[in-house]
């Protein structure tokens, strides 16, 4: 069973990966054949996100090298961990939106006083569920597959600021590029 579930989630991301490499071509390569491929393949904002999760998802289940039991029990309480960290680093970003506007209308303490407390539960509570979920995922890890998880999360965090660097630079090198013109035009120059 685990080689099936590998085998899906190979093949899943090949093919948005390669779908991601044909867009990318499409837009790098010949303008005629840009044409032609633009009309195949369509990723919308929302689909790299997704590319980029299925990736993670793939490596890090490669390199745990997670058996069957491990990969039903692990990739829930994955999902869950990397829902808490979205929700909470929006409703941090959301708080201390609310603490500088605050701080520009002259609050009162209670007001400051109360904002604050607001912010401090949230970090609290957040990293009271963020540990107990680690500590549930860590349960079902070997020692090993536990060291190679902190590792595997340090590292894709670089790979990814690496591959949206490169990503973004393609996408200048192809906005720098001359517009092609049809050979009629050309011509009459």
């Amino acid at each position: 069973m685990r080689g099936i579930a590998k085998i899906i989630l190979i093949i899943a991301s090949l093919v948005l990966f390669l779908g991601l490499l044909f867009t990318i071509g499409a837009q790098t390569g010949n303008p005629d054949q840009a044409e032609q491929n633009r009309g195949n393949i369509e990723l919308s904002k929302e689909d790299i996100p997704r590319i980029f999760e299925i990736l993670r998802i793939w490596k890090l289940v490669d390199e745990l090298e997670l058996n069957e039991d491990q990969l039903l029990a692990f990739l829930p309480k994955f999902k869950e961990l990397e829902g808490l960290r979205r929700r909470y680093y929006r409703g941090r970003y959301d708080s201390v939106k609310k603490l500088g506007k605050l701080l520009e209308a002259n609050p009162s303490e209670n007001q400051l006083k109360s904002a604050t407390d607001e912010f401090r539960n949230a970090e609290i509570d957040f990293y009271q569920k963020y540990r107990q979920l680690k500590d549930s995922i860590n349960s079902d890890l070997t020692i090993k597959q536990q060291a190679e998880f902190v590792v595997f999360e340090d590292k894709y965090r670089d790979d990814m600021r690496s591959l949206m660097k490169n990503l973004r630079d393609l996408s200048n090198l192809r906005e720098q590029r001359p517009r092609h013109q049809p050979e009629a035009l050309k011509e009459k120059k």
